[in-house]
């Protein structure tokens, strides 16, 4: 018999007793919802240490914090059998505490306590998504909405609310482009920041340019952002812009005009940029607008006062990743640019009015806001229409094949809403009367499996439904907010809506985010 030295056995010894202190941690660990944890969401993926699967297994959730048997079974909502130590389960409402446990039957299992937080806007009694006619082909989608921080199910109900990421999203922040990334995470940009979250709310990554305020210039993102299959970020951004300086008001009226005309004189057209992000936050490709418009001819947009009009406002772009092309949109020009990439060289100019007495009427679009590439291969794009009582629509075309084609439409379809005087909404009305045109802002269109189209309709009409190619209604719905002061119903203000198409992307987001 061999014979070790006595700190042999000693090692052996602790070895032992760290293994058993660990096996314990190990399989609390693996537990989710964790003890006292506070959720943003109803629809929950439950996590255990996998056991031998009894016939009986179920998971149990019950309304309430209880730590006794008889409690806790007489306030059961939900009772799941499972066959895997991975479970997805939806809990009634917000703003309540719960408690769970896996059991086999028996009587016996840990119990667990969480919270499910909410927001103002998950008050459905503040804010709510009436639907007017229920989903039946999509009845187990999800629609993101950027004016309510929120996504919903196609009932109407809120399931997930984007957290505060420590003081940063608030109720009143600007939020734009909330989606699915086709990487199952989400991403978003709020008061020119840009952000990419997982299903808790943790940051995966965020734009190193936020909203910087210098003393004459400003950075930052706005309106769209998009998740590339090679994992890069690409996002909208404003161009430093340099601002006119300050008015003085000594009462010297000859300085104050000569003030006025230099500043006219120095002011720098605001155009954006596409930039192009990798995961560590550096930036490795940039496209600048104002490389285009320096030499383009924009004497047909004058504004109505006989000035240029500085801001051609970027506001959506699509990047066509088969094809290497970026789709940017302008708004106040009506205008699309198609840019090769990566050489950034403009390859087309779509709605280009090129003589004098050219109008944006005359285009297929107006005050534009999507921009994307249909399966088939056509150019869809979300229409405001050239003024603030048109009526918006979306519109597919099928680009120029050869150098003597133009655009051809190929499919459009007005959107259901009733037309609404939003000429108080639009900016400041002096210097709306000062424009050419007036716009509405926002919308957005989806393309889904079979061609049918998702479609958020713009400020002030907050109506999100899906349409049929052969134009049939198969969801509509409203996001609206209660105002007490007017006891009335109104509409919410929102920009680019999104859908998940199917349940099985949401669980997807869900084990991707999985701690």
């Amino acid at each position: 018999m061999v014979k070790w030295p006595i700190f042999a056995y000693m090692r052996i010894f602790f070895f032992l007793s760290f293994l058993c202190m660990a096996v314990p941690f190990q399989l609390l660990s693996q537990v989710y919802p964790t003890e006292n944890d506070t959720l943003n969401y109803r629809i929950i993926g439950f996590s255990f240490p996998a056991a031998k699967i009894k016939k009986d297994a179920r998971l149990e959730i019950a309304l309430g914090a209880f730590n006794d048997e008889q409690s806790f079974m007489k306030n059961i909502v939900k009772s799941i059998p499972y066959k895997q130590n991975k479970v997805i389960g939806e809990v009634p409402s917000f703003g309540s505490a719960y408690t769970w446990r896996v059991s086999d039957g028996s009587g016996k299992g840990t119990f667990y306590h969480f919270y499910v937080g909410s927001i103002f806007y998950t008050d459905t009694t503040k804010v709510k998504l009436e639907v007017t006619q229920k989903a039946e082909k999509y009845e187990d989608a999800y629609v993101f909405v950027d004016g309510t921080h929120a996504l919903y199910d196609m009932a109407g109900n809120p399931v997930w609310y984007l957290p505060e990421l420590g003081g940063i999203i608030k109720e009143n922040s600007q939020l734009r482009d909330m989606k699915l990334s086709q990487k199952g995470t989400i991403t978003f940009v709020v008061d020119g920041k840009a952000f990419e979250v997982d299903y808790h709310g943790k940051i995966l990554w965020q734009g190193p340019n936020g909203r910087k305020m210098a003393k004459d210039t400003m950075q930052g993102y706005h309106h769209e952002i998009t998740k590339m299959s090679n994992g890069h970020n690409m996002v909208l951004a404003f161009e430093p812009l340099v601002k006119p300086q300050a008015i003085p008001r000594d009462g010297n009226r000859q300085k104050a005009d000569s003030m006025r005309a230099r500043n006219r004189m120095n002011r720098k057209p605001r155009f954006g940029e596409v930039e192009e992000y990798d995961e560590t936050g550096k930036l490795v490709w940039m496209w600048s607008a104002s490389s285009y418009f320096a030499n383009a001819n924009l004497d047909f947009y004058m504004r109505a006062n006989g000035m240029p009009e500085y801001d051609v406002h970027m506001n959506s772009f699509f990047f066509d990743e088969k094809n290497k092309a970026i789709y940017v949109g302008f708004r106040n020009i009506g205008q699309i640019l198609k840019v090769s990439y990566p050489s950034g060289k403009v390859i087309a100019v779509y709605g280009e009015m090129k003589y004098a007495k050219d109008s944006m009427e005359n285009h297929f679009f107006c005050g534009q806001h999507s921009i994307k590439i249909s399966e088939k291969g056509y150019l869809y794009i979300y229409n405001n229409g050239c003024g603030p009582l048109s009526a918006p629509s979306v519109v597919m075309l099928e680009e120029p094949r050869t150098e003597k084609d133009s655009l051809k439409l190929v499919w459009e379809y007005a959107c259901p809403v009733e037309p609404r005087n939003t000429e108080p909404m639009i900016d400041n009305p002096a210097i709306a009367a000062m424009r050419r045109y007036n716009f509405t802002s926002g919308g957005n269109a989806e393309e889904l499996p079979g061609n049918d189209m998702f479609v958020s309709t713009n400020v002030p009409f907050a109506s999100l439904f899906i349409v049929s190619p052969d134009k049939k209604l198969l969801w509509n719905s409203e996001v609206k907010r209660w105002h007490a002061d007017k006891s009335a119903w109104l509409p919410v203000m929102l920009y680019r809506a999104s859908i998940i198409p199917e349940r099985k992307k949401l669980d997807q987001l869900i084990w991707n985010s999985a701690k």
